[in-house]
């Protein structure tokens, strides 16, 4: 019963906030996505490695094998929970691990189990703390104890998967390169009463634009120790997003991240958890907030953290540029610096480009309108200097999307992606309404003429081929919408 009123109690406020048209869209695209998952955890153990599989890989000889710390901040977990979580380590393939737990809780529950198995296994290292200092505090002290190469984070109630490790240490010197610095995993949930495994979470590889939209790394994450004690471990202001705010600095200092494409960790749901409940810990999504500010700050970029109707999803505003009033394309080329050049999607045909403006805006939508933001977000996004494309939300006729919204290394089979997805939906984990890395542009892109190095006439395949090799990102600014015309 406290369950179905906090569930009404949150759509009575955000009906209150956003109107019941938005709610009732968002409960049928978690239905509609929920019921294209029926078939989800039959799928994933068929993707899990069977015992024949993971003792193979405890034989296997790897010429790269480096010790792995799990570090685990444990509070008053739950016997059963906790043993759960420790086993989940303990019995992973890849053995030369080390798991350690720093133990903030007041009474003896969690050193009376710990101990118990640190007894059996010298892999396990526990110290129990004075008092509890907090979630990083806490996280730091495991931090303390570990000797390991690299460092994982692993909550005190969530589990990794068999074989997770091994896919991780595989995945990180894969094709003879020299070991990335950082590496995660995808993730799902867990149902801690029927024991039943749901909503997988398949991740982009490393997509920092995405990130300061909201944490999508998460879980796994592992690091390089030293650059987890370089970039100061966890900091007590950004409890509730500490993982975040470390996860930013981190990779910041990182030389290469691996996304590992495979569901090894499942975060267990209870109605305590951000899983469940996301208004459970409101103070968590401000502190995200702060966490996306300070990258910002330290990265040199400037731009206004807001919040979207999505708990933890925000929007990084960038300064824009002055308000254009004009919301058609119609008899728009030659005007405010921007040359609009028309493409045809089907054929991929090369395109003259003529004039000298500043900016050229390539669309394959001859006539169309545009919001109210449309031109002060997308000039925004691509004046940013790292920016190659900045691409806009383009909706056809039908008021459908007319192109996918797909980053690279994104591996989900339970959807042909977000091509098609009716106006006013969000999408698979609200990524139709959040800035990110593109793998291809939209149906409409401004781009910096001083990028097309002089080119006179190229097709989209060849600009993006051209911007890729420079370097040069593909970003989607989704507060840019156009709609074409009937």
């Amino acid at each position: 019963m406290g369950t179905l009123a906090g569930l009404l109690g949150r759509a009575w406020r955000f009906t209150r906030r956003y109107g019941a048209l938005r709610l009732y869209r968002k409960v049928k695209e978690r239905r509609d996505r929920n019921l294209a998952e029926r078939g989800y955890e039959a799928w994933l153990f068929g993707q899990l490695p069977g015992e024949e599989e993971l003792k193979k890989q405890r034989e296997e000889k790897i010429s790269f094998s480096p010790l792995i710390s799990i570090l685990v901040p444990a509070y008053e977990t739950p016997e059963v929970f906790l043993r759960q979580m420790i086993d989940s380590v303990l019995e992973q393939s890849y053995g030369k691990l080390e798991l350690c737990i720093a133990d903030g809780s007041p009474s003896d529950r969690v050193r009376r189990t710990v101990e118990a198995y640190a007894r059996r296994d010298s892999r396990v290292r526990y110290r129990k703390l004075s008092e509890n200092l907090g979630i990083s505090g806490n996280t730091n002290a495991a931090l303390a104890e570990a000797s390991g190469d690299y460092v994982g984070l692993l909550d005190h109630d969530d589990l990794l998967l068999p074989g997770a490790l091994f896919e991780i240490v595989q995945a990180l010197c894969r094709d003879g390169r020299e070991p990335a610095d950082a590496a995660y995993t995808d993730e799902d949930k867990l149902d801690p009463e029927r024991g039943r495994h749901f909503q997988p979470h398949f991740k982009p590889d490393f997509n920092p634009e995405y990130l300061r939209s909201n944490n999508y790394i998460c879980h796994f994450f592992l690091v390089k120790r030293e650059i987890a004690l370089q970039a100061g471990g966890f900091r007590e202001e950004f409890d509730g997003a500490q993982d975040h705010d470390f996860i930013f600095r981190c990779t910041e200092l990182a030389r290469d991240v691996v996304h590992v494409p495979k569901v090894l960790y499942s975060w267990r749901c209870h109605a305590a958890s951000t899983a469940a409940n996301p208004e459970s810990k409101l103070y968590a999504y401000e502190a995200g907030k702060r966490a996306v500010a300070a990258h910002l700050l330290r990265t040199g970029r400037h731009g206004e953290l807001q919040d979207t109707e999505n708990y933890g999803f925000y929007r990084v505003k960038y300064p824009g540029s002055p308000q254009f009033f004009r919301k058609s394309f119609e008899f728009f080329d030659g005007q405010t610096g921007v040359n609009v050049v028309y493409y045809d999607k089907a054929r991929n045909n090369s395109v003259i480009i003529s004039g000298e403006e500043e900016y050229v805006l390539f669309t394959s939508i001859r006539h169309a309108r545009v919001n109210a933001g449309f031109w002060p977000a997308l000039f925004a996004c691509c004046r940013r200097p790292e920016t190659g494309m900045a691409c806009a939300r383009v909706y056809g006729r039908d008021r459908r999307l007319s192109s996918d919204i797909r980053m690279a290394g994104v591996r989900d089979p339970f959807s042909g992606g977000m091509k098609g997805l009716k106006e006013g939906y969000s999408g698979y984990f609200h990524r139709a309404l959040l800035q990110q890395e593109l793998e291809s542009p939209t149906d409409c892109f401004l781009v910096r003429r001083e990028l097309l190095d002089g080119k006179r006439s190229v097709s989209v395949e060849e600009l993006c081929a051209h911007l890729k090799e420079k370097g040069y990102p593909i970003y989607y600014e989704p507060w840019a919408v156009m709609y074409e015309s009937r």
